[in-house]
């Protein structure tokens, strides 16, 4: 006889529904091993249901395939750090376009770059993987554009910077400051943070006043 509760269906004293986030959070958390281990090309949905302990018929009934769990981990990863750097730009608004960019930088470091396996899906398994992947990318990179591009507008106001079309700019920074998060990640042992933070201080800085 199945268990019903007013939260809903009951399986071994367990809402169901709690069930089922804990089983796609042990996808998640698999592919992005999975990905950043084996890379996206050469993984395969039984080493992600290996990895998580589950089986190919669970994976199916939360993702359609490799292709649908990597847009969720990107979307997860991209939304996290996003909405870091956006809370320390709000925070610091006031502050020194040094200082903002300081603390911009870290807490994008911190929210992406201190496990290596995010770095690396997020910013290099998703290239090429496929133009649905790359349209959803490209989404992102103009949301951190609009993102930074009004960062660098509240500056100029503030007679920090010149004033100026920041778009192609930002498109720079992005670029530069992935590639250098990215390595960094990875590396063993890691440059200290601040000496990194500094190194991209200098290039967003030599950008943005260009």
């Amino acid at each position: 006889m199945s268990q019903e509760t007013n939260a809903g269906r009951m399986y071994a004293g367990q809402p169901v529904e709690d069930r089922q986030r804990q089983r796609r959070a042990r996808f998640l958390e698999s592919g992005l091993t999975v990905f950043a281990r084996d890379g996206y090309g050469n993984s395969s949905v039984g080493a992600i249901c290996k990895d998580a302990g589950l089986s190919s018929r669970q994976f199916y009934e939360e993702f359609t395939g490799r292709e649908s769990l990597l847009l969720e981990l990107y979307e997860q990863i991209d939304r996290q750090s996003r909405d870091a750097v956006a809370a320390v730009l709000a925070e610091h608004s006031d502050d020194s376009a040094v200082d903002v960019i300081d603390a911009a930088v870290r807490a994008y470091v911190e929210s992406i770059g201190r496990d290596p396996r995010k770095a690396r899906v997020a910013l290099v398994e998703v290239v090429g993987a496929g133009p649905k992947v790359e349209k959803f990318r490209l989404e992102l990179r103009r949301a951190w554009g609009a993102l930074l591009a009004g960062a660098a507008e509240d500056a100029a106001l503030h007679g920090e910077i010149p004033p100026g079309d920041y778009e192609m700019r930002v498109l720079a920074i992005i670029g530069a400051v992935n590639y250098v998060v990215d390595a960094w990640s990875g590396a063993d042992p890691r440059p200290a943070l601040d000496d990194m933070i500094r190194v991209l201080r200098r290039i967003i800085i030599g950008a943005v006043s260009a």
